[in-house]
């Protein structure tokens, strides 16, 4: 069982799990007018029954598994509630004398059916309250909640008045059964409050859902409240909203492991992308590889004025910390143009390393970044992005220990395109640069298995989020959780993660619920050619 639904919710699933829920309330007040007074059982009441006893399993089972995948005892708690109010269910349905028009196995009376509903409808009081308190939810004290309820359920199906004269076929509801009823309601929307509260508006998936089923339960307690007796008017709309109250929630669960399947396949389809990427990299190289002479020459000649400074400039672009919105560093990023049409990056970087000239492009790239650094304001780190290849060879320690940085704090960022071949002597060479204050930071964490080998294998001190995984985060369970996994790692390793490649306002207020500490892109600040500003305008998450 995916723990995904600990996730926070998208806001749309909010949006519609909450107007599910005054659909059903809506439909419930045109039920009990339509209904009017029968005042007789008829085939709708075991139908209905029925399917609050289908979405109750359903409910119980899916917070069972989510509680005990992400060890929430809250859920194990409201698992546990709505087991009771399944057992419920099932024995009003076989007390339904329109099942059972001579009597069946269930006591048939209205004070037995009342209490029933009572002792289903406080259990699950009980345990919301237990939940939101934070009670911790043990074997034993679990097996005790559940064998209470259902030892009173059963005493209630066999006695014909287990709790005395609760009701009657001509005064209804006794004063005892709508001061209960009362305090049920009441009860139910206080702690569906409490989990919103707790939550601090941003629930997760599964949190969702529980304050859906502890709306609708004290809807149906207040329609109680008002039913004169069984099969009039309000009668109807708690029969339509004991139904309700497990059905919404049920959908929202089930849609919520489907969304989780669809987004699972569209991770897929994005390796595979990153899988087809490889091949078209590795062509292209092959195809440098067979050019003809004066092709490769040409290509060779206009690296080789990008090496020299013609065509080459550094933008940078400022990394942001999400909290006080100040800006900490900035990367630089390379521009490339040739007789001034602009060059793509990544095919530019591919087309040097086909031709052998990776390493001096990627030199001329940080050499120019460290003369343009007095562009960004003191205090601030700027980050270069390196390739294992780069690492390999000696220059970048060597411009390091020149000292061509200044007093400017450094951070090498370790890019994922080029693979490993040696990691002792990787480890080797970043363990000098640390000494002399380099700090490392690991490049499109979550784009691949190549980054997430190199946070287990040089441990780096910055862990950045790659853009395909916060590109529609705030819509997306599976990044959320994923981006949480990565935020959690990091704060157990003494880590600091940064997420790239933000453009919205939805995305920040996500990332900065999941506490990601810092940020750049976009909706924070394009990379540019002038200063770099201390501070981003004042912005608005979404």
């Amino acid at each position: 069982m995916s723990p995904l639904l600990s996730a926070r919710a998208p806001v749309s699933v909010s949006l519609r799990l909450l107007g599910a829920c005054a659909v059903t309330a809506l439909l419930a007040v045109v039920v009990a007018f339509g209904a009017g007074s029968t005042n007789r059982p008829t085939a709708a009441v075991p139908a209905a029954l029925a399917v609050g006893c289908v979405c109750a399993a359903l409910v119980g089972h899916l917070l069972y598994a989510t509680a005990r995948t992400i060890s929430d005892s809250r859920l194990l708690w409201m698992s546990a509630g709505v087991t009771v109010a399944f057992a419920g269910l099932v024995l009003d349905v076989l007390g339904q004398p329109s099942i059972f028009h001579t009597g069946g196995p269930v006591e048939q009376g209205p004070d037995a059916s009342a209490a029933r509903y009572l002792i289903w409808h406080f259990a699950l009081l009980a345990a919301g309250i237990l939940a939101v308190a934070g009670v911790r939810a043990r074997p034993r004290e679990l097996l005790a909640f559940g064998a209470a309820g259902l030892a009173l359920l059963l005493y209630a199906s066999v006695a014909s008045a287990p709790f005395g004269d609760l009701a009657s076929s001509t005064d209804g509801y006794h004063a005892g059964v709508r001061t209960a009823v009362a305090i049920i309601a009441v009860g139910q929307l206080a702690v569906a409050a409490a989990w919103w509260r707790t939550a601090h508006g941003a629930p997760t998936w599964a949190e969702v859902c529980v304050i859906a089923l502890t709306v609708l339960s004290g809807f149906d307690a207040l329609s109680y409240l008002f039913a004169t007796q069984p099969y009039e008017n309000a009668w109807w709309a708690s029969l339509t909203l004991r139904a309700g109250q497990f059905a919404v929630p049920a959908v929202g669960l089930v849609l919520g492991f489907i969304s989780v399947a669809d987004r699972l396949r569209d991770i897929q389809q994005e390796l595979a992308a990153g899988i087809e990427l490889e091949r078209e990299r590795a062509l292209r190289e092959e195809e440098m590889s067979r050019l003809d002479r004066d092709r490769r020459r040409e290509a060779e000649q206009r690296i080789g004025r990008l090496i020299d400074g013609d065509g080459l400039d550094i933008a940078l672009q400022p990394i942001v910390d999400l909290d006080s919105r100040r800006v900490v560093g900035a990367e630089a990023l390379a521009r490339f143009q040739d007789d001034g049409e602009p060059l793509a990056t990544e095919e530019t970087f591919l087309d040097a390393q086909a031709l052998g000239l990776g390493v001096e492009l990627e030199l001329a790239v940080i050499e120019l970044a460290l003369r343009s650094q007095a562009r960004l304001p003191e205090g601030l780190y700027l980050a270069l992005n390196v390739s294992p290849a780069l690492l390999a060879r000696p220059e970048l320690e060597e411009i390091v220990e020149r000292g061509d940085h200044g007093d400017r704090s450094l951070v090498v960022e370790l890019t994922e395109h080029q693979a490993v071949e040696d990691y002792a002597q990787l480890a080797g060479t970043l363990d000098r640069l640390r000494a002399h204050g380099v700090r490392v930071a690991i490049d499109d964490v979550g784009s691949g298995f190549a980054s997430f080998r190199h946070v287990t294998r040089v441990n780096p001190e910055i862990l950045k989020l790659d853009r395909s995984l916060v590109c529609g985060i705030d819509e997306d369970p599976v990044r959320q959780s994923l981006a949480a996994a990565i935020v959690a790692f990091a704060r157990d390793v003494d880590a600091i993660v940064v997420s790239e490649g933000i453009e919205s306002g939805d995305e920040l207020s996500c990332l900065m619920g999941l506490a990601v500490g810092c940020g750049q892109g976009f909706y924070l600040g394009r990379p540019g050619l002038g200063p770099v500003e201390p501070r981003v305008p004042e912005l608005t998450p979404g």
